[in-house]
């Protein structure tokens, strides 16, 4: 079993001349914490690439560096060496200004616990991503009644979060965070407050958001039904790239058993059973 993992059967191969483009390239990003004589390697040289259009899982046990890999990328932490570069732009060299904007223009967030104002209505809470961007108020009506109509939640735009189950909560935050057209679309565990019936119809929105509107989505989740949706499953073990696994042509259900195996090797947590 042990000699499956070694190395990834389907490895990337950088540079061929029918590579798609690249909507996120890692390279070598490692993040230390702690004193010169007290040092704890959140990430240890981690390089992947996800191509633009590509649904990808970061899976690992708890304290593998996901959640700390998932934070540099979004910028809210920054690595201690290496590179991160977003649609060809390096956001490790980027000033205090320039990565406010970058957030702001080229980055749409799903987060675990919704993240949705109380004090806005739907249409309200999905508008702010274009609000923020100064569109023209006639064109975000327009957007925000497109993007709700695709995911299932044109019928809540009126209702505020307290009016809203938990699954319309997290199909509104994904409508937030695709309707400004981002380059790259991050997910914190995104279905771990959700019941598997809502957890089952926001993976459907993500898959559907990723192979309609050409969303690259990089999810960081702990649940092995979650990753079985995406297009290949990245696993981090001590801060390290361990494996990968590529869905291809696969059955979902046949992804989910890979997957599965792998997070068994790793003796991490499985948490949703398909």
């Amino acid at each position: 079993m042990t000699e499956i993992y070694a190395t990834p059967q389907n490895a990337v191969h950088v540079g061929t001349s029918n590579a798609p483009a690249t909507a996120l390239s890692v390279r070598q990003a490692k993040k230390a914490y702690g004193t010169r004589d007290s040092i704890t390697h959140a990430l240890d040289g981690v390089s992947f690439d996800i191509a633009k259009g590509e649904f990808v899982g970061i899976m690992g046990p708890s304290g593998s560096g996901k959640t700390t890999l998932l934070n540099c990328v979004s910028t809210i932490d920054k690595v201690t060496s290496g590179q991160i570069v977003v649609d060809g732009k390096d956001i490790t060299t980027l000033s205090k200004r320039a990565l406010a904007k970058f957030r702001r223009d080229e980055l749409g967030f799903i987060f675990q616990d919704f993240n949705l104002l109380d004090t806005l209505n739907g249409m309200e809470n999905i508008a702010l991503a274009l609000t923020i961007k100064h569109v023209a108020p006639a064109e975000i009506a327009t957007r925000v009644q497109n993007i709700a109509a695709a995911l299932g939640v044109a019928d809540v735009l009126k209702r505020y979060p307290n009016q809203m189950s938990g699954g319309q909560k997290q199909r509104v935050a994904a409508a937030r965070a695709i309707v400004g057209d981002p380059k790259l679309i991050l997910a914190d565990e995104p279905t771990g407050a959700l019941d598997s019936r809502s957890a089952a119809v926001l993976l459907e929105t993500l898959e559907m958001m990723n192979q309609k509107m050409g969303a690259t989505i990089m999810m960081v989740t702990h649940d092995s039904y979650a990753a079985s949706f995406t297009n290949r499953v990245l696993f981090i073990k001590d801060g390290r790239l361990f494996n990968e696994i590529r869905r291809g042509t696969m059955p979902r259900e046949e992804f989910f058993a890979r997957i599965m195996e792998v997070v068994s090797f790793l003796g991490g947590e499985v948490g949703h059973v398909a």
